[in-house]
């Protein structure tokens, strides 16, 4: 058994290509995409800094130089300790653990940066420090957990005992939420190379009877796709069960639609489960469902953008489109095939 240190600190894993939320990720990295309002990275940043974590490490790799841009600010302005850790070669979800190791003493946090959830850091600690085992796994339950590495446990209890990938059709159970508190000794089995967490090191924690895992309760979604990114939204937005409208952005919750700032709405505008980045133009007649405007975008008149639809930044859609399914790039222009 090893005793948790006092301070918490924390290590996010920002250095992903976030080529599952392209076309947005084109021009800006997946942890400084906004999700309601607000740069993913920033929501995980707050929840800790809210818990008490007064250290953080950001292992880097895509577009590192626009993530240290936007968190320098936020970091002096909390007072809070940011370091950046650079992978020059990519390194899965292990190495940049390795990577980091000078940086991470005693007990610490490791976070998947596409994960919304209620983040339950100061319960989670608490519980990880009464057990006293190398490392807690956060856990949620989903209805289809095919998608995700499945946590077996020793009976009833919260001790992990395997962990099952790709498990094929099976009903609602627990699975790794992305979110995870380990020891510095754990340190000792990665090795600086690209490695696995999920595949290789947990596996080695579980054999060794270290891992406990630490359920959820409350709301929880990886947004590292489109149709998951709307999801987690909707999830967001009837947890904390809020219609607000400050600085020029508009949030709905009952039809799931998140404006940020200085757009323009035109006439008879339909908006359903759909997000509008900054400082785009919608207008009149235009329908939006199921879909997500990138950052200074135009919308003319008549357009309907459906069923997961994407547009990155700076696209104009003409009068009369019709895109379903669709995803276009950055600085395209769309026009009606006559």
């Amino acid at each position: 058994m090893v005793h948790p240190s006092k301070n918490i600190k924390a290590l996010i894993l920002v250095g992903g290509y976030g080529t599952r939320l392209r076309p947005l990720t084109y021009t800006v990295p997946k942890p400084l995409v906004p999700f309601v309002n607000k740069p993913i990275l920033k929501h995980q940043i707050d929840a800790l800094v809210h818990a008490g974590c007064d250290e953080i490490v950001l292992a880097l790799n895509y577009y590192s130089h626009l993530i240290i841009q936007e968190v320098k600010k936020y970091a002096e302005e909390h007072n809070i300790s940011i370091i950046y850790s650079k992978e020059q070669d990519v390194l899965g979800t292990g190495g940049p653990l390795a990577l980091a190791k000078p940086y991470l003493k005693g007990d610490f946090f490791v976070l998947n940066s596409d994960v919304i959830c209620n983040y339950p850091f100061s319960e989670m600690m608490k519980f990880h420090t009464e057990h006293g085992r190398k490392a807690t796994i956060l856990s949620t339950q989903v209805e289809d957990p095919s998608r995700y590495g499945l946590i077996k446990t020793f009976g009833e209890t919260s001790l992990v005992e395997a962990f099952i990938e790709k498990p094929g059709k099976v009903q609602r159970s627990r699975i790794n939420a992305g979110i995870y508190i380990f020891n510095e000794s754990i340190l000792d089995q990665i090795q600086l190379k690209p490695c696995s967490l999920e595949r290789e090191i947990f596996p080695q924690i579980a054999r060794e009877r270290e891992m406990m895992v630490y359920d959820l309760e409350g709301f929880w979604m990886d947004i590292g796709q489109i149709p998951d990114y709307l999801a987690g939204q909707k999830m967001y937005l009837s947890y904390f069960d809020k219609y607000i409208a400050l600085d020029k952005t508009l949030i709905d919750v009952q039809n799931n639609v998140v404006l940020g700032k200085n757009v323009k709405l035109g006439k008879n505008v339909t908006l359903k489960n759909a997000a509008i980045f900054d400082n785009c133009i919608i207008g009149d007649n235009v329908v939006v469902e199921n879909s997500i405007i990138g950052w200074n975008s135009i919308i003319e008149d008549d357009v309907q953008i459906l069923n997961c639809s994407a547009l990155g930044n700076s696209v104009s859609i003409m009068r009369d489109c019709l895109l379903d399914s669709n995803k276009v790039q950055p600085n395209e222009t769309i026009y009606k095939i006559e």
